[in-house]
């Protein structure tokens, strides 16, 4: 609905992704392309909602019961970005822009993600940690991240500021234009996954909050020693090149890795 849509869409494919399948401006948008001539697929969990009578294809991402508060839940949007990839997967097989061993890799490291998310879940307990000494210390906290990691960041600032009841800011790290330094605040820094130069851009990124008097927790590829000595605490998740087309590194890490310390 915010976009300015053309009058002929006969030659444009709509992706609407959606947990209910029942939000008003999702629908609404769905239904002025439709108009329009689009052609239109729906990722959405719940079967039999509103929007899968009105699409031509339906990918369900069958994710379990949601109840929805006021975002959806962590899980429907792993759910959603693992189906997003593997759509994505087709369209590359149909055009012939990756070999069938590409793509084959591509889900090979997919199906192993559940085990590196156990494996990020191990560390909860120094995840808890780095929270309960630093979170009680700073009263404003933000979120940043970079490329693919900027997903990551406003997941994580979406799911902060709904069960911590605070509003939390995000932004890419080297903007900062929507960051108030003055308010030392804390900063979690998504830095996984990220290429080798943008990484020695972050260390300096890093090194500029706390010379605000920021305090930083930064998610990093275990074994990355740069932060030592920078940051307040480092928060390492397992290196892997999941799911991957080109430079890309996909957000589950990150935002996983923060998270599982929000019970705490």
């Amino acid at each position: 609905s915010g976009f300015d849509l053309e009058d002929n869409l006969e030659n444009t494919l709509i992706i609407a992704v959606t947990q209910s399948g029942t939000t008003t401006d999702t629908n609404r948008a769905v239904a002025m392309a439709k108009e329009r001539g689009a052609h239109l697929i729906s990722i959405v969990n719940r079967r039999q909602s509103d929007i899968t009578h009105v699409t031509d294809g339906v990918f369900y991402t069958s994710d379990g019961r949601d109840i929805e508060m006021s975002v959806a839940s962590t899980k429907a949007f792993y759910s959603q970005i693992v189906a997003g990839f593997i759509l994505a997967l087709d369209f590359a097989q149909i055009l012939g822009a990756m070999s069938d061993d590409q793509i084959a890799s591509a889900l090979t490291n997919l199906e192993a993600a559940p085990d590196t998310m156990d494996r990020v879940l191990s560390g909860s307990e120094l995840i808890k940690e780095s929270a309960w000494n630093l979170v009680k210390k700073k009263r404003y906290w933000a979120v940043v991240g970079s490329g693919p990691n900027k997903v990551a960041a406003d997941e994580i600032r979406i799911k902060l500021s709904e069960l911590c009841y605070k509003t939390i800011s995000s932004d890419i790290v080297e903007d900062k234009k929507h960051i108030d330094l003055s308010s030392e605040p804390l900063i979690i820094v998504c830095a996984a996954g990220n290429p080798e130069p943008v990484i020695d851009d972050i260390v300096k990124d890093v090194a500029i909050f706390k010379a605000h008097a920021a305090s930083a927790v930064v998610i990093a590829d275990e074994g990355e020693t740069r932060f030592n000595g920078i940051a307040d605490s480092v928060i390492f998740v397992p290196r892997s090149s999941f799911p991957h087309i080109g430079d890309s590194e996909h957000p589950f890490r990150s935002s996983l890795g923060i998270l599982c310390g929000v019970q705490y």
